[in-house]
């Protein structure tokens, strides 16, 4: 599910909806009607709202799953992901700007002399004289 798509107010809502089922199961000995301990899915659905609540920084009480009286099952672990590289971006003009001038050779710029070099003259031929 793309629970970056949902609001925050329906993340909440999805997540107090696993909270209410975990316990109307509780309030009928443990095997309710949507059997929230014993199926891996909602144990699955509620961490992935987890992660999209502390991403987005929602603060929010966590659910407790394992009591000192219900068995802990075992959870098969969700399968992997591939990794996915992020889409090629073109870089903008300035940044192409920026890297054409880090890429400048500044060692072969001849120094700047820190005294002040007087004007010199110009030389003119003695034929440029005589007009």
């Amino acid at each position: 599910m793309d629970y970056q798509a949902f609001t925050d107010d329906s993340l909440v809502k999805m997540y107090e909806g696993v909270r209410e089922a975990l316990a109307a199961d509780e309030a009928l000995g443990g095997e309710g009607r949507f059997r929230v301990r014993k199926t891996p899915a909602w144990k699955l659905h509620a961490a992935d709202l987890e992660a999209e609540m502390l991403r987005r920084g929602i603060t929010f009480e966590v659910i407790e799953w394992y009591e000192a009286d219900h068995p802990v099952e075992e959870m098969p672990a969700p399968p992997a992901v591939p990794e996915q590289s992020p889409p090629h971006v073109e870089p903008s003009r300035s940044q192409r700007v920026l890297a054409s001038l880090s890429a400048i050779d500044v060692l072969n710029v001849a120094p700047r002399s820190s005294a002040k070099e007087k004007p010199r003259k110009r030389r003119t031929k003695a034929s440029d004289q005589d007009i």
